[in-house]
């Protein structure tokens, strides 16, 4: 499995580690890499079976995902934004057991359609709320809602990809619960 750096490289990107994130805009100081690191601990939160329970775990790795595409194969935004659309939309209760399935699901989609690309939005739109919003959330509540807010707000950006979503939802839901 290649490194977020590698994926950086081939899609062109130069990384920064000054400033704010270079992609989602969020406040940090060391850039992406910053960036990077509150999302990897932002997860974590709550407790493991709360964050499993209110599906805060997907939603975050979802919502980080998304606004950071470029770091990240070509692949990744058609399962993160097809998991959104399950659990936003679908309202799918989502738990560690649907994710392979989901893959299974997409591994099938893509021999059918393998030059599809879901085209991001423009950098430093895809949300407003950022890794930094959710990590600086006081309480379990706020916490709570600033995450469903946050894959939200990401989801919505990519509102040109929904078709896109919309189809492996479907046959993910056919697949799962037929």
């Amino acid at each position: 499995m290649q490194d977020w750096n590698e994926f950086a490289q081939k899609n062109g990107l130069a990384i920064k580690d000054t400033g704010p994130c270079q992609l989602c805009n969020s406040e940090v100081s060391k850039g992406i890499i910053e960036c990077i690191d509150i999302a990897s601990q932002i997860t974590h939160k709550l407790d493991h079976d709360l964050g499993v329970d209110k599906m805060t775990i997907f939603l975050c790795v979802d919502a980080h995902a998304l606004q950071h595409s470029e770091i990240h194969g070509r692949w990744n935004n058609h399962y993160h934004l097809a998991r959104l659309h399950l659990i936003l939309k679908k309202n799918i209760k989502w738990n560690y057991k649907l994710s392979p399935l989901l893959s299974e699901v997409l591994d099938k989609y893509k021999v059918k359609n393998e030059n599809e690309v879901i085209r991001n939005p423009m950098i430093g739109n895809r949300g407003v709320i950022t890794v930094r919003t959710v990590n600086d959330s006081v309480g379990d509540d706020q916490y709570i809602r600033l995450v469903w807010a946050w894959a939200d707000d990401v989801f919505n950006t990519f509102h040109e990809s929904h078709d896109i979503s919309d189809k492996i939802s479907d046959l993910f839901l056919k697949r799962v619960f037929a």
